[in-house]
């Protein structure tokens, strides 16, 4: 049926639910016995942290524990058999000075102790503190989490989920010394970071880039050119974890491609007092100093506050590049009823990039590589990236005696840098290239709004999960600059010794003048029907209204305004539980992206199509504390703009035919035991043309075909145990840079790095961490750009020392 009538399921993905649930009602007239069952049942859990002990519950009996993370940070739970809930809280909690009360059918809130004569009086039925345990991964010291809501804002385990997800926690971050977005991506299955300019990274997954950032499910445009050399790259310090959801996320995003949703989730206050303070020493003189504060504000503990400060002065490998970055992040969360928290928090981030390095490494022109050091670097001392950020975020949330949730929240962001850089060019003797300054400024300012409202619903005898919101979201970006016209240094490859470019004179910063805005608003509806005890199906679709401005203030209206309005995105999702470990799935999903590109006639070219499809089966072991999955997809685009020769004042562009990434991916995070943590990951993907005169070509071969990344951690037993040893390996595929119709081809071919880590715990407050990244010092190309610029090594090996004090 939904092959058949595709048109009706997209108009009315809601109606089709209840035909489908009418279909089955026989089936859907058993009685929900999944309450009954978890009372009955045998709950046991091994001991171990508290916070895995009580994820762990939690999804074996189907509740919800509440709570605040700072409640289980560094407590251990006693193991657990019981034939109750109850009695397993009870088992589990003690001596810990933690109760777990029942606030309502299938809830239990987690208070402190001594606290709890007055709390069953006060919490009631729809108390919000904080975010849940199942969600935080902060002090539960997994590679896995509970929950992840990016897909469709419905709060679901990844084995809930249907599509391939990947979270990378806080214990992750924190083992494998993950500083900044590009770290976590590099260590994210299925994700390749792309360079083209040091600060500069594009995320790319399943062959496509990813246009948007979400920073708690809020979305950040980042498909601008320029983007990233005005918005300052993400630093871990203020983040409890990295969503990544793979395929075509148009539902909650709107316009973007079928490549990926990076969700990041900002720190939270906790409940009780705590701090943070981390110091570190790296190669090339990287100096870091971090304070992570949190705690109550009044007695009552309705106000809670926390902060992060960071300061981070570095040299590079390569001759020229300093880096200097200061971060400071503040939160406020206020209860302002039993029922009622509202969210209110700014962070400020800036940067000093001095001798940036935005032009990369030439390559010969027939694909040879230069001879070169990793620390060489055709750029100047002059040359420099700053860039100030500011956020201002809040949210309130509101839960209803009948367990609806209703969040609105809003975030602003201004970017502005000042970019001064240069690339090189052929000059026309061989091996030798021009450089070429430019100094650009950008300001950027960015303002989204998310709103929506979830709970349960009762249809047909059982109970169903809905959501329905709307969001909105613009980005005003402005960006101005020029060139010395009569700046001329040419740069002799075979004589870099020489190299010495005096900074340019002649920069007009106001020669050419740029303005993009862009506006997204849409609505979506989304949800999770029950068919039986084992059998969900989620539906969703979203309306969006899409319209960007493009504004040349040089040549007075160059693509002045296009859009695209009511268009339709649906999404799909079947979850069968094959048995009590694995649970089988297929979903479908859609995005779509306007473009400003101008066809032969001046018409814009028609929007591009994304879709994903995807089957794969999910599983749980070890207690639940190991989460495996294996997935096979096929993600199509439609209408990528392919530039052809024209005599017109505009570059001219057509569409192109469908391209077409397919492939596999495993994956497996958690504990094999409860001193030992694990995350693997495999990607296979083949990108083709699948029409055209290119058809069966390959459309992105500077991506691997392959891709394995791997990450461990184990506590040494016995007298050893306040040692833990660890280290990750990646490994990737040969990667082929070259261009249609252009003679040239530049290989990457298969490489691996290994990176080891100790951490050694002086005492409960007190420990010392080694990491050492390129063990074996591997030298390659991180990125392959054209045989004028764009090619990047890859970090030679360096390592980090870092004193951690934690109270």
């Amino acid at each position: 049926m939904l092959v058949r009538d595709r048109a009706f399921s997209r108009r009315h993905p809601l109606a089709l639910a209840i035909v489908v649930a009418l279909a089955s009602q026989a089936t859907l007239a058993q009685a929900d016995s999944a309450a009954v069952a978890a009372q009955q049942q045998t709950l046991e859990v091994a001991a171990g942290p508290l916070a895995r002990q009580l994820n762990l519950l939690a999804s074996q009996a189907g509740i919800l524990i509440g709570g605040d993370a700072a409640l289980t940070a560094n407590k251990q739970g006693q193991a657990v058999h019981a034939s109750s809930v109850e009695q397993a809280l009870a088992q589990m909690l003690a001596g810990t000075g933690v109760e777990a009360v029942r606030t309502g059918e299938r809830e239990f809130q987690l208070i402190a102790q001594a606290d709890a004569s007055a709390s069953a009086l006060t919490l009631g039925s729809t108390t919000i503190s904080g975010q849940g345990l199942a969600d935080v991964s902060e002090g539960t010291h997994s590679y896995a989490t509970g929950r992840s809501s990016t897909a469709t804002k419905l709060p679901m385990t990844l084995r809930e989920t249907p599509q391939s997800v990947t979270v990378v926690t806080r214990q992750r971050m924190d083992d494998q010394n993950l500083k900044n977005l590009d770290d976590v991506m590099n260590n994210a299955t299925g994700v390749m970071v792309v360079k083209n300019g040091g600060e500069r990274s594009l995320y790319q997954a399943r062959g496509q880039l990813v246009d948007t950032l979400q920073i708690d499910g809020v979305p950040t445009n980042i498909s601008n050119a320029y983007s990233m050399d005005a918005i300052s790259k993400p630093t871990t310090d203020i983040y409890d974890r990295v969503e990544i959801v793979r395929g075509a996320t148009g539902l909650m995003e709107g316009a973007g491609t079928p490549s990926a949703s990076i969700n990041l989730i900002r720190k939270r206050p906790t409940a009780e007092p705590q701090a943070l303070i981390e110091t570190s020493v790296g190669s090339w003189d990287d100096y870091k100093t971090m304070v992570d504060l949190s705690s109550p504000l009044n007695e009552a503990g309705t106000l809670r506050g926390r902060s992060v400060i960071a300061y981070n002065n570095a040299n590079s490998y390569l001759d020229t590049a300093q880096k200097e970055n200061q971060l400071f992040y503040g939160i406020l969360e206020a209860d302002l009823s039993e029922s009622t928290l509202a969210t209110f928090g700014f962070s400020y981030q800036k940067e000093r990039n001095s001798g940036y390095d935005w032009s990369g490494l030439p390559i010969h022109t027939n694909g040879e590589f230069y001879p070169l050091s990793r620390s060489t670097s055709l750029t100047g001392d002059w040359n420099h990236l700053d860039k100030r950020n500011t956020s201002v975020f809040g949210d309130i949330q509101h839960t209803f005696a009948n367990d609806w949730k209703s969040v609105v929240a809003v975030n602003q962001m201004w970017s502005k840098a000042d970019f001064l850089g240069n690339y090189t060019w052929p000059a026309g003797a061989t091996d030798q290239f021009t450089l070429n300054p430019r100094h650009f400024r950008y300001d950027d300012t960015q303002t989204s709004i998310d709103g929506y409202a979830s709970g349960p619903m009762q249809l047909f005898g059982r109970q169903h999960e809905l959501i329905l919101g709307g969001n909105w979201r613009k980005d005003d970006f402005d960006y101005h600059g020029g060139r010395d016209a009569g700046y001329r240094y040419v740069v002799d490859m075979n004589n870099l010794g020489a190299f010495d470019p005096p900074k340019p004179t002649g920069l007009n910063v106001n020669q050419w003048k740029y303005n993009r805005t862009q506006e997204q608003k849409g609505v979506y509806v989304a949800g999770r029907f029950s068919l039986t005890d084992s059998t969900k199906v989620i539906l969703g679709s979203r309306l969006s209204w899409v319209s960007y401005d493009d504004l040349n203030f040089v040549t007075s209206a160059l693509k002045p305004h296009y859009s695209k309005s009511g268009e339709v995105t649906p999404y799909a999702g079947l979850v069968q539980d094959l048995n009590e470990h694995f649970t089988a799935y297929a979903s479908y999903t859609e995005i779509f992206k306007p473009q400003s590109n101008q066809a032969l006639d001046g018409s814009t070219l028609a929007p591009m199509t994304g879709s994903n499809y995807e089957i794969g089966l999910k599983g749980e072991f070890f207690d639940k504390r190991l989460q495996g999955s294996v997935a096979v997809y096929q993600a199509d685009q439609t209408g990528r703009p392919e530039q052809i020769a024209c005599a017109q004042a505009w570059s001219c562009y057509r569409a192109s035919d469908k391209v077409r990434n397919r492939g596999f991916e495993l994956e497996l995070n958690g504990e094999l035991t409860p001193d030992w943590n694990l995350s693997a990951g495999y990607t296979y993907n083949q990108s083709k043309y699948a029409g055209g005169v290119q058809k069966g070509e390959n459309f992105n071969s500077a991506s691997p075909r392959h891709m394995f990344k791997l990450a461990t951690d184990y506590r040494l037993p016995g007298s050893l145990n306040h040692l833990r040893v660890g280290g990750s390996f990646y490994a990737q595929s040969t990667m082929v840079q070259t261009e249609y119709g252009k003679d040239y081809k530049i290989q990457q071919d298969a490489y691996h790095l290994t990176n080891l880590h100790a951490i050694y715990e002086i005492n409960k407050n007190l420990e010392v961490q080694y990491n050492l990244e390129n063990v074996f010092d591997k030298k390659y190309y991180q990125t392959l750009g054209n045989p004028n610029y764009w090619s990047f090594y890859g970090e030679p090996r360096n390592f980090n020392l870092a004193l951690r004090a934690k109270f």
